[in-house]
C-alpha cells in the first residue's frame, strides 16, 4: 500500500487508475484535489451552498460507483468538471431557471455579443440536447488555430483575466481580446450551420464557464 506521501505524487490519470482497483485511498486523495474547484463552480452557478455540495458529493458518488467499467480518454478534472455540468443541467431542469440565473445568463451573453433573445422553453431544449451541442462546442474549439484555441481554453478553464492570459502568453492584451472574441464567433457560426440557435449555445457555454 502506498504512504500518503506518495499517493500525493501521483498523477490524476495513476490516481484513476488505483480507483479502478477501489484503492479508497486514491479517490479519497483525488477527492481532495478536486472538490474545491468543483464546489466553486457549483455555487458560483446555483447560488446554493447546499446545493452545491450536494451536486458536488453527488458526482463524486457517480465517479466512485462507475468505477470499474469507466473509460476516461480526456484528463480526469475535465470528466468530473463535465459531469458536473450534466447534474447542473439536471439540477436547473427540475427546479426552473430562476430570475437571478436569467441575469446572469443575460449578462454572460452581453459580454460576448450574444444579443438574441432566449425564453425557458428554449433554455429547457438546450438542456435535452445538452450532449449535442457540448459535442460541437468541443469539435469547434479543437478546429480552431492552435493559438487561439489556447487562448479560449485559458480563458475559460482557468479563470484568468485578459491581462493575466497576455502577461502568460507574453502577447498584448488587445491580441489576447480578439482572438476570445474570434473564438467565440466561430462557435456561433458553427452553431448557425448546426440549426443550434446562439440562446442555447450560449446557455451551454454559460454552464461550462466557471
Amino acid at each position: 500500500m502506498l504512504t500518503l506521501a506518495a499517493m500525493k505524487s501521483l498523477s490524476d490519470k495513476a490516481l484513476f487508475e488505483l480507483i479502478q482497483q477501489s484503492d479508497y485511498e486514491a479517490f479519497n486523495e483525488l477527492y481532495k484535489r478536486s472538490w474545491k474547484n468543483l464546489y466553486t463552480i457549483a455555487h458560483k452557478k446555483t447560488g446554493s451552498r447546499e446545493d452545491a455540495f450536494d451536486l458536488v458529493q453527488n458526482v463524486f458518488m457517480g465517479f466512485y460507483d462507475k468505477r470499474v467499467q469507466l473509460q476516461i480518454n480526456i484528463p480526469v478534472q475535465d470528466y468530473l468538471r463535465n459531469a458536473l455540468i450534466f447534474k447542473l443541467s439536471d439540477y436547473f431542469r427540475a427546479r426552473g431557471f430562476q430570475e437571478k440565473h436569467y441575469k446572469n445568463l443575460e449578462l454572460f451573453m452581453a459580454n460576448r455579443s450574444m444579443t438574441e433573445h432566449f425564453h425557458e422553453q428554449e433554455l429547457e431544449m438546450a438542456e435535452n440536447e445538452y450532449q449535442d451541442i457540448l459535442d460541437l462546442i468541443y469539435q469547434t474549439i479543437d478546429d480552431m488555430p492552435e493559438k487561439m484555441r489556447e487562448i479560449f481554453l485559458i480563458s475559460r478553464s482557468e479563470n484568468y483575466s485578459i491581462n493575466q492570459i497576455a502577461e502568460k502568453l507574453n502577447l498584448s492584451p488587445q491580441t489576447v481580446k480578439n482572438q476570445i472574441s474570434k473564438a467565440y464567433a466561430k462557435i456561433r457560426q458553427n452553431a448557425t450551420q448546426h440549426h443550434i440557435s446562439t440562446a442555447k449555445i450560449a446557455f451551454i457555454i454559460w454552464l461550462m464557464n466557471s
